[in-house]
């Protein structure tokens, strides 16, 4: 075998499993595995239309070439294997039903994937040629914990009975024997499979410009394995089900009656990609607030780390009630005193520093309510519609009361909203040299307030476009759905009602729910969403399912 690649991990991969695509140079014999038998099976990513377009242009073109290759068709489907392993037969249905607990969390089809280019290996007499994959950290992190979640239920020992057709070599075998240690983790190499050609038409078809592209996945299935590694026959699917931990009824229909309209071709409110801009509130709308907003939690575990420093704090006001854990007294000094605490904590440091504070603390740093890290506090239902936005071609922006540099350094890992996509308050900065080196300085001066009218004036500020659809769970909210439903065309706006005390926190005080002092969804809020129009989800009647380490209801 010769391969032609620069790295010895894509070499190591190419040797052996985008041999698939030779099955059609071998006769064939099925077999068929039961009982206690071994399986051997690929873990995949089945990519959306974005890829199976490219990718059935570039088979095309191969065939011209080579026409005795072969089409992408069921046996030969497009695919980006995560994991291959041999299992029981017995405990096919363990393995899909932990994968589907997985998946439930880990969103696979919001993957941002990218081809890089074409790569290729020969194998007699073929050049087979594949699109190389980026290996992003997400989808690193995801064939890991596929792997992790499939270790229990795998075996040793796999030999060609495993196989739906009967490998003419040892090579897949061992192959899929050794494909954790030799394939996985670091060594994971992502691509995939189009077909075969001669070697000097494929080489010409690398010197061609490449346009990168990007593309996602559909879903997630299990195929059993074919000779030279075939993915020849689907065993199972996941596909992610819209919505799934909402219940049906009237909120859920809402949204997805409205994201049909506006994005099927020919509707009277279809809107362009370009102008599918959905935004989002952070706190009570994508995470729990209670019984404090996470931000607050972060500010006096500030104070108290910071303490040894400032003695004078013991006695100056709110910072002593903080020390003395007096929640009370800390409410007791307002909006300003709260402004103070503020300023001590998030500033004088610079921004890397600050990032590198924040992302410590959020991994490790509980709800006091519940035990749970605040970072699995945050709304299943709410993360399953981020999803279902952006597989509509939406783009999802955070517009938050909160520190938009609080919310930055973990956005993306949490919601799958990038930094650039993260709006919020913000202090003001200054540029300096430190040690030679370029930063920006926090400065304990506010710079914009993002709460209230101020959400209207950061969106057009910062995005730039008007939104079609807001989410909220306040009055702080409100002027950003306003502004929403002032535009033309087709707009959807919802509130989320906290009025489940026994799975959630209950609050309002609309609809006779307890006040809050920080958070308000007062009655006049919710005579305005029903006068306009506007969805006001219950969670106790709308959700099945409030976060992903909970079951459904």
């Amino acid at each position: 075998m010769k391969i032609r690649c620069k790295q010895n991990s894509v070499a190591a991969v190419l040797a052996a499993l985008i041999l698939a695509a030779c099955g059609m140079l071998t006769a064939q014999t099925t077999t068929a595995a039961t009982g206690d038998n071994f399986i051997a099976i690929d873990v995949l990513l089945e990519p959306n239309q974005a890829m199976l377009d490219k990718a059935n242009a570039s088979n095309a073109r191969l065939r011209d070439d080579y026409p005795a290759g072969y089409a992408l068709d069921a046996t030969h489907a497009p695919h980006v294997t995560m994991l291959q392993r041999y299992v029981r037969v017995k405990d096919l249905d363990a393995v899909t039903t932990a994968l589907t607990n997985l998946l439930a969390t880990e969103r696979p089809t919001e993957l941002q994937l990218k081809a890089k280019g074409y790569e290729y290996t020969v194998w007699s007499g073929g050049a087979v040629t594949i699109f190389v994959v980026e290996r992003t950290p997400e989808l690193a992190r995801l064939q890991q914990k596929v792997s992790d979640t499939v270790a229990p239920f795998s075996v040793s020992g796999g030999t060609s009975a495993a196989f739906i057709d009967t490998p003419s070599n040892s090579e897949i075998v061992s192959y899929v024997e050794q494909f954790v240690p030799k394939s996985s983790g670091e060594r994971f190499f992502p691509h995939v499979t189009l077909g075969v050609a001669h070697e000097e038409f494929v080489k010409q078809l690398k010197a061609e410009p490449f346009d990168a592209f990007t593309f996602g996945a559909r879903g997630v299935a299990i195929y059993q394995l074919g000779n030279f590694g075939t993915a020849s026959k689907k065993l199972w699917e996941y596909q992610e089900k819209p919505l799934a931990s909402w219940n049906e009824g009237a909120a859920k229909q809402a949204i997805i009656d409205f994201v049909h309209r506006v994005t099927t071709e020919g509707s009277p409110d279809f809107v362009p990609v370009p102008e599918r801009i959905a935004t989002f509130d952070n706190d009570g709308t994508l995470w729990c607030e209670e019984p404090l907003p996470v931000q607050l939690f972060f500010v006096l575990d500030r104070v108290k780390a910071l303490a040894p420093q400032h003695p004078e704090w013991r006695t100056t006001e709110p910072f002593a009630s903080v020390l003395k854990n007096d929640l009370k007294g800390v409410a007791a000094g307002g909006e300003r005193g709260l402004l103070d605490i503020i300023m001590a904590t998030h500033t004088g440091m610079t921004t890397v520093e600050f990032e590198q504070i924040v992302t410590d603390w959020i991994a490790t740093a509980k709800n006091p309510k519940t035990g749970k890290l605040f970072a699995q506090m945050t709304f299943q239902p709410m993360l399953e519609l981020l999803t279902y936005m952006r597989v509509n071609g939406f783009k999802t922006y955070i517009v938050s009361g909160g520190g938009v540099e609080f919310m930055r350094p973990w956005a993306q890992r949490v919601y799958g909203i990038p930094p650039e996509q993260v709006v919020g308050s913000s202090v003001k900065t200054k540029f300096e040299m430190r040690d030679g080196k370029p930063v920006l300085v926090r400065l304990p001066e506010l710079n914009f307030n993002d709460n209230n009218g101020g959400k209207a004036v950061g969106i057009n500020e910062y995005i730039g476009r008007r939104p079609i659809a807001a989410f909220g769970n306040s009055t702080g909210d409100q002027q950003m759905l306003q502004y929403t439903q002032g535009g033309s065309g087709a707009r959807f706006e919802l509130l989320v009602l906290h009025d489940d005390a026994t799975r959630d926190f209950a609050y309002g005080p609309a609809r006779g729910l307890p006040s809050d002092p920080l958070v308000h969804f007062p009655p006049e809020l919710d005579e305005y969403a029903k006068q306009n129009g506007w969805t006001v989800v219950s969670v106790k009647n709308d959700w099945n399912r409030i976060y992903a380490f909970e079951g459904a209801k």
